[in-house]
């Protein structure tokens, strides 16, 4: 019988609609386009492009999208094709596309600099050189320009086209921005024809928000500016958005119906952040508003229910009603949204400073000792012990520090206990960061000279080290590579004459250095059975420690600490610790 050998399939073989297809679901197709010529082709093709823009960024934002790319990019095949897979164009963009396009005379802006009568600091400089950098459609060439103009000059009014006009601002007027809201909900009903037909009939949308990556200051923008240099619309016109939809829902339905489905993932996060800020403890007119916004799109995301509990973290009472509220607003039962909530809290970006809020999740949530450590995990709290220094051997700062505050280890003990996974776990973040933070004072001890925030860190990672080991928290068998290479003696110690001390029996002598006193927490413990047997405990770390290669980088200190305890165990002073390695029968403990 013959071996069958299926035809290999190449990817410069593949048909063009499934090379579109792929490059369609990349966010940067230009590595794609390094593999041959077909491919390069394919990507640079002016059809692939304007699908391209139109699925990652939707009809209405992928002419922005194309001009703020500039040449080579765009050329005029690529806005033909765009105009012809019924992208958008507004009266607005065109309004913009005036004030941004052509670029600045820069040797007279060097000349105005040098010869300015007060003669002008660096930082001056540099403030006068943002303000009037390149604006975001400066590269355009002339005829792509000439084209946009023209298609602009055939949808809108032909030669009346106001292009010193400005459609923001008139919507800010319609909508009644100057106005109180008393006035404004009325004023703006008596002008919603008009803003009807300008949304409608001129396309009107404002540009995308301005994505939160990168360093900001590497390009810095300031948001008084308009329009902004860098095209995205500033957070002072959307806020003109959204407060005229929140007053006016409505205005929604006349954006999707004129293409603009993008309203709502543009707004999500002003409009329901404007809702949840001004909340009140009423229920039910606040679940009718939440209602409301949620018939059109809108809904509370996750990352602003944290922002809303933090925001009310002293009004516990409403914040009751407002898991309530999440509930209706989300659409997903109570105990979905308490997690949502506590996985919200527990991000370490966050910086937790008070554990209330934990306390009133934690206790109103179903099983919550497994939903918290699976929160936990998900953050990858513990991750530190695995981590690899670069490979010039430095180790980063970030493995040195704790991902919480104090207070959410202090309150995470006093809430499940010692013996509970979830200090189990946390014990292993605070060991290796412990370690790692010994290791890098080591190789660099000017570093805590520099800087007084790392010294205040480790000195409050000192401080929850020595108040999880002193409660008697567990060690994982698996930080035994770590105490291998750690050059402190107090922290190995710890381990040996300590911990494992305790856990095989014996008397314990070593005590760490004297911590402050924490103040009690009014905390309501989770009640639990031990998490495991010592007889696990310990059959697991002498499974460790005797099978740990003593040809393994390790510091003197600890290769001394492993056999005496070795030698402690077995009772065998005098007996060489390789023989002892290799005895195959298990140590009955004293």
């Amino acid at each position: 019988m013959t071996n069958y050998n299926p035809p290999t399939v190449y990817l410069d073989g593949l048909a063009t609609e499934l090379k579109v297809e792929i490059i369609l679901h990349l966010s940067n197709p230009i590595p794609l386009a390094r593999c041959s010529r077909a491919w390069y082709a394919t990507v640079n093709s002016s059809a692939t492009k304007s699908k391209w823009l139109i699925g990652r960024y939707g009809k209405t934002h992928a002419l922005f999208h194309a001009v703020k790319m500039g040449e080579p990019f765009i050329n005029v095949d690529v806005i033909e094709c765009l105009f012809a897979q019924k992208a958008h164009l507004s009266r607005y963009f065109i309004q913009r596309l005036m004030l941004g396009f052509g670029k600045h005379d820069s040797r007279l802006i060097d000349l105005k600099l040098t010869h300015n009568i007060r003669p002008l600091d660096p930082e001056q400089k540099k403030s006068i050189q943002n303000k009037i950098r390149s604006p975001w459609a400066s590269d355009l060439s002339f005829d792509v320009f000439f084209r946009i103009l023209n298609e602009g000059h055939d949808r809108f009014d032909g030669n009346d086209i106001p292009l010193r006009g400005n459609d923001m601002e008139s919507f800010y007027y319609l909508s009644a921005g100057p106005l109180c809201i008393n006035q404004a909900r009325k004023k703006l009903r008596e002008n919603e024809k008009e803003i009807e037909i300008l949304i409608q009939r001129y396309k009107f949308a404002p540009f995308p928000p301005r994505p939160n990556i990168g360093n900001p200051e590497s390009h810095p923008v300031n948001s008084d500016d308009y329009p902004p240099t860098d095209g995205y619309e500033n957070v002072r016109q959307l806020n003109d958005i959204a407060r005229a939809i929140l007053l006016h829902p409505k205005l929604v339905n006349f954006w999707k119906e004129s293409g603009y489905y993008e309203i709502v993932d543009d707004m999500n996060d002003l409009v329901m952040g404007s809702v949840l800020s001004n909340f009140n403890s009423t229920l039910g007119h606040f679940i009718r508003e939440l209602k409301t916004l949620q018939s059109v799109g809108f809904r509370p995301t996750n990352e602003m229910m944290g922002d809303a509990l933090i925001f009310f973290e002293h009004r516990l009472k409403d914040i009751e009603v407002l898991i309530d509220a999440f509930v209706i607003g989300r659409g997903l039962n109570r105990n979905t949204i308490l997690s949502i909530c506590l996985r919200e809290l527990l991000n370490p970006d966050r910086n937790l400073e008070q554990y209330n809020l934990l306390e009133f999740i934690l206790n109103r949530i179903d099983n919550p000792e497994e939903i918290a450590y699976r929160t936990l995990q998900s953050y990858n709290i513990g991750n530190s012990v695995n981590i690899h220094p670069s490979r010039s051997g430095s180790i980063p700062q970030a493995y040195t520090v704790l991902k919480y505050g104090p207070i959410v280890y202090y309150y995470m003990l006093a809430k499940f206990g010692v013996d509970s996974r979830i200090a189990t776990y946390l014990m292993s973040e605070i060991t290796a960061a412990r370690i790692w933070k010994t290791k890098l004072h080591e190789s660099n001890r000017s570093l805590v000279l520099s800087s007084a925030s790392i010294d205040t860190l480790w000195q409050e990672l000192n401080t929850v080290f020595n108040v999880y080991y002193k409660s008697g928290v567990h060690f994982e068998p698996r930080l035994l590579s770590l105490f291998q290479t750690c050059p402190e003696e107090a922290v190995i110690t710890c381990l040996f004459e300590g911990y494992l001390a305790k856990l095989f029996g014996y008397k314990v002598e070593f005590q760490p250095s004297q911590v402050d006193e924490i103040l009690p927490l009014q905390v309501t413990p989770f009640t639990h059975g031990k998490r495991r047997a010592s007889d696990e405990a310990r059959m697991e770390w002498w499974h460790a420690i005797r099978y740990c290669n003593l040809n393994d980088e390790m510091m003197v200190i600890f290769r001394r600490q492993h056999k005496r305890f070795l030698q402690r165990v077995c009772g065998t002073v005098g007996t060489s610790v390789s023989v002892i390695k290799t005895a195959s029968t298990w140590v009955k403990f004293k």
